[in-house]
């Protein structure tokens, strides 16, 4: 029997829409963290910094 898996997996709800985050990436395409892995390391990406304004 072989082992097909890559390791293990994470899945969390998802913050913002409330899918399933695997390993901090959102399977809704729609999502700000599917396009941008939510991090473990506490450097997240914020979805409100992203709108352009940086004041």
């Amino acid at each position: 029997m072989s082992n097909i898996g890559g390791g293990p997996y994470y899945a969390e709800p998802c913050p913002l829409c409330g899918q399933t985050l695997w390993n901090g990436r959102c399977e809704n395409r729609d999502c700000f963290y599917h396009w941008h892995p939510k991090q473990d390391d506490g450097e997240e990406d914020d979805p409100e910094d992203s709108k352009g304004d940086n004041e």
